[in-house]
């Protein structure tokens, strides 16, 4: 099972992570922030291979869990991208984005292309 860390704000995008997180046989919802500002934290207590991170609030906290922990795979959750924010994103070692959509197979997808390399 791959260890997934929910990093979001917006209570009702959380929720509609947790649900397809749950429903999938790969992968494990290990616990659900609101604050970019808890990841860190988390993952220092618990063993996270995949962590989702809100948009520009995340990058701090990216960049801090892949100095201390490089393995874990972060996926930023945006809907709003610019390249500004994509650069430094790229610079702090994010390894793949979503642009928010409902569809839970979109999401299962990024997960599952991420956790591949790509």
């Amino acid at each position: 099972m791959i260890n997934v860390l929910i990093v979001e704000d917006d209570p009702m995008a959380r929720q509609l992570l947790e649900i397809y997180i749950n429903a999938s046989e790969k992968y494990n919802h290990i616990q659900s922030v609101e604050s970019a500002a808890l990841a860190e934290f988390c993952c220092r207590t618990n063993k996270v291979d995949v962590c989702t991170a809100m948009n520009a609030s995340g990058l701090d906290a990216a960049e801090k869990i892949k100095k201390s922990f490089p393995d874990t795979k972060i996926i930023i959750i945006t809907s709003q991208p610019e390249c500004s924010f994509i650069e430094r994103a790229h610079e702090v070692g994010v390894d793949s984005f979503w642009y928010k959509s409902s569809e839970a197979e979109q999401i299962l997808s990024v997960l599952d292309r991420t956790m591949a390399g790509e």
